[in-house]
């Protein structure tokens, strides 16, 4: 394989490459950590450190796969659950951390070591970040995201009910870091754009994009909401689209600030979109977890193979490029019917495009094989997406 420079600096933390393990169940304890590391990865989030007692009992059962045959056929599913902080408590991370630092370094290994923490008051921000950063993490990242905290608190996704409240612990944790400190933002009860303009204005030195949703799985067959029976973070493939757009618009916004993209990452592909649309690296768990920590590596061979086809030798060749570009606003957009829309010899008369049309512009001839009424047809596009036999091909009129 060529050679290619994945190599990136966000605003002072450097990774080998821009797949950062994010904070989870693959980053549990520092075996785990370890192996993470041992794969390929450029970076690792630690799980949550927290003093609060009730975040360190995780439920039991906890996670839950929507569509599970789907997941190991490379398709389309969700992950369901409500994992919550590091069972181990900040004293013990603090010799973890130290010890991780200390096995990367006799084997050679180069990466980031992230801790994410999470404070029930400014004075624990304050002093969960000193003992991390003294322990030798590399960053900091603020949980201001977890799905699961939805009450007045100062950590989590309630945090962010307080623009004021968002403000003073990214001030505080800035005040007494000796390392960068990352803002993760939530998408689910606030508006990730605005989360991002504040931890900006209060000086953060980078911003993940975004957490996952909140969810509530029901099994109507049952009567009863599955597995633990309450709500819980909602993630997956299908999010990709979602997090892609919030990315690009906090990219859009100019805060000179970086952006780590999050959220539904299962390729290197995926890796390469986000890059595409002004992140500097990105962050995934739900993959790692259900696909084991050889897809790790597995991605960052992707996203390098990805490299070459195009012609890149390194990130910045196309970092932003689609932001670059230019995403055509919606006042902008071709509202003329300048397309023509045909049917190929591929068409097998299944009756798919004649079914979903909503101009009733189509229909089976005689030899069942579809056929378009050009004067009836919008342009929208729908058949030519549908199609399972790629048969509807759509040009542009002469």
């Amino acid at each position: 394989m060529a050679e290619v420079d994945l190599t990136v600096n966000i605003n002072g933390i450097s990774c080998p490459n821009p797949l950062i393990v994010a904070s989870g169940p693959p980053t549990l304890n520092p075996n785990a950590i370890m192996k993470c590391f041992e794969s390929g990865a450029g970076g690792v989030v630690t799980k949550t450190i927290t003093y609060d007692t009730m975040q360190q009992l995780q439920p039991k059962p906890r996670m839950h796969v929507l569509n599970k045959k789907d997941a190991f056929a490379g398709k389309f599913y969700s992950f369901y659950s409500i994992d919550l902080m590091s069972e181990y408590k900040p004293e013990k991370w603090t010799i973890f951390l130290s010890n991780i630092k200390k096995k990367m370094k006799k084997q050679r290994l180069n990466g980031a070591l992230i801790a994410s923490i999470a404070g029930r008051s400014y004075e624990e921000w304050e002093k969960l970040t000193d003992m991390m950063a003294s322990a030798g993490a590399d960053a900091i990242e603020l949980n201001l995201s977890c799905p699961h905290i939805d009450k007045d608190g100062l950590m989590g996704r309630a945090a962010t009910s307080s623009p004021e409240v968002v403000k003073n612990i990214v001030k505080i944790v800035k005040e007494n870091s000796s390392v960068p400190v990352i803002g993760k933002l939530t998408p689910h009860g606030a508006n990730p754009l605005e989360l991002a303009k504040i931890m900006a204005s209060a000086g953060v030195d980078a911003l993940v994009s975004t957490a996952r949703f909140q969810g509530l799985v029901v099994d109507a067959e049952a009567l009863k909401i599955v597995s633990w029976g309450g709500f819980g973070g909602y993630g997956g493939p299908w999010q990709l689209p979602i997090s892609l757009a919030w990315t690009a618009h906090i990219v859009n916004e100019n805060l000179d600030v970086p952006v780590i993209g999050s959220g539904g990452i299962a390729s290197g592909e995926d890796i390469a979109k986000f890059l595409l649309v002004g992140a500097e690296a990105v962050q995934c768990c739900t993959t790692i977890m259900l696909m084991g920590r050889e897809t790790i590596s597995k991605m960052i061979s992707e996203l390098k193979n990805w490299m070459i086809r195009h012609g890149f030798t390194k990130l910045g060749d196309f970092k932003g490029y689609i932001i670059k570009k230019g995403i055509v606003k919606t006042e902008n957009l071709n509202r003329q019917r300048i397309y023509s829309f045909s049917i190929t010899q591929k068409c097998i008369g299944c009756g798919i495009c004649v079914r979903v049309c909503p101009y009733n512009a189509i229909q089976l001839n005689s030899f069942k094989k579809a056929r378009i009424n050009m004067r009836k047809c919008d342009n929208c596009g729908l058949c030519l997406s549908v199609c399972p036999q790629d048969a509807i091909e759509m040009n542009k009129r002469v």
